[in-house]
């Protein structure tokens, strides 16, 4: 049997939300639970600039096993099908 895979540092992706430069950041990561194994998670979470000028986390965000990332981006893919079809976001807003 082989050892499951844990990561030795979170990698995250991140883009600003609006012009206060508060960030919205997808992180995967190894979660190591007290008294158990390490799972590796998902997180999406906003962070918000705060008085010293530093982005912190806040309590807004939601953290799942990486498993469910394959559902996570199908979500999101027929949001954005259903989206263009009804005209909120055009191909030209696209942005990588």
């Amino acid at each position: 049997m082989t050892e499951p895979v844990t990561l030795p540092e979170p990698i995250a992706f991140k883009f600003f939300r609006n012009r206060r430069k508060d960030v919205v950041a997808v992180t995967i990561s190894t979660f190591h639970p007290k008294n158990r194994d390490p799972r590796n998670v998902i997180d999406v979470r906003l962070f918000a600039m705060n008085p010293q000028g530093i982005n912190v986390p806040t309590k807004h965000g939601i953290t799942m096993d990486i498993a469910r990332l394959i559902d996570l981006h199908k979500s999101i893919s027929k949001a954005l099908k259903k989206a263009k079809e009804l005209g909120l976001i055009d191909d030209e807003a696209e942005r990588c």
